[in-house]
């Protein structure tokens, strides 16, 4: 072989290696991260990119502008132009709206913080943190009669389930502080600072709706505080406020709202207004898990008859107790009994 031909082949061999050698090429950016973008002057997440990145299948419906996104665990559904979700079969409202850009759907980083994360991945308890008291707020009471409708004062529906709710729970084996058991006036103030005293580990506060317009307004809302810096979900004047004291517990407040919501879904027939947030008085001042339920409207036929009916409540005071338990339960996952 001559020596041209020679050099030749060991080019050759060395072209050759390097090729083999080579390292595959890296994933595409949507199967390891999110792609983002500021929209509003806010950042926004690709949730096509988010779903992948998080192990999600996601299936797009370009006519409705929903997003279905599951995996074994969860199944979510975003559609464009509201601030909602549903995960689960359960309404879950957002701060912000999602947003259509083509055929891509786009979520604000703030509720990927705010509201996703802590839902898919709940807080856990230090080990030696254990629930064992409950504080059961029965809304309004003495002066204050709370929505009247005919001659039926929910000041006294409240009660009627607050003591419901608390035989139910120490038959669980739980402990219960009762804000009020008679028809008496506590203040906004003294109610989370009563709980507080006691050492209650959850703070419940129970009320029933009434809306002006008449009886076509119905279901079931269940309250967390609102985080710094968002809009609560019925303001419509983008008000936002700074951190609150309940603010530190945002992350339990909203996974105990969103089991107690999904409780009183799945045993109680009423209709879903969804899991919110608000910046009520006795929320912000609680320095436990705190949530704020409104259980059904005294002005639709559908929910009275579940209101005022000892049947209704002790359905109703048995789904809240399940939600309890059920948060109990996810927060004290793996520790010892």
């Amino acid at each position: 072989m001559d020596r041209a031909l020679l050099g030749l082949l060991i080019v050759f061999l060395l072209v050759t290696a390097n090729a083999v050698a080579k390292p595959a090429p890296a994933k595409s950016p949507s199967s390891g991260r999110t792609s983002k973008t500021i929209l509003n002057g806010r950042i926004y997440s690709d949730l096509g990119s988010w779903a992948a990145a998080n192990g999600f299948v996601s299936r797009w419906d370009a006519r409705s502008g929903e997003l279905l996104v599951s995996n074994r665990w969860s199944r979510l559904l975003f559609k464009a132009d509201t601030k909602r979700v549903e995960m689960d079969g359960v309404t879950v409202w957002l701060s912000y709206s999602i947003l259509r850009g083509g055929d891509h759907l786009y979520f604000a980083q703030y509720d990927e913080d705010s509201t996703l994360r802590p839902l898919l991945n709940p807080p856990r308890n230090d080990p030696k943190k254990k629930i064992t008291t409950i504080a059961i707020n029965a809304g309004h009471g003495g002066k204050d009669p709370g929505n009247i409708e005919g001659t039926r004062q929910e000041k006294l529906y409240t009660l009627q389930l607050a003591l419901e709710v608390e035989r139910q729970l120490k038959r669980a084996g739980l402990k219960v502080v009762m804000i009020r058991d008679t028809d008496k006036f506590v203040t906004l103030e003294d109610r989370p600072a009563i709980a507080r005293a006691r050492g209650a580990d959850m703070f419940v506060s129970l009320h029933y709706n009434c809306s002006p317009s008449g009886g076509e307004a119905q279901g079931v809302e269940t309250f967390c505080l609102t985080p710094a810096g968002a809009s609560s979900t019925n303001d419509r004047g983008g008000n936002s406020a700074g951190f609150l004291p309940g603010n530190r517990n945002d992350r339990e407040n909203l996974c105990l709202a969103y089991e107690l919501h999904r409780a009183v879904r799945r045993e109680v027939d009423l209709a879903d207004r969804g899991v919110r947030r608000a910046r009520f008085r006795e929320l912000t001042l609680a320095t436990m898990p705190a949530v704020l339920i409104e259980g059904g409207f005294m002005t639709n036929n559908d929910d009275a008859r579940r209101i005022y009916s000892e049947t209704g409540r002790s359905r109703y005071a048995t789904a809240i107790v399940d939600g309890i338990l059920s948060y109990k339960r996810l927060v004290e996952r793996g520790q010892p009994e």
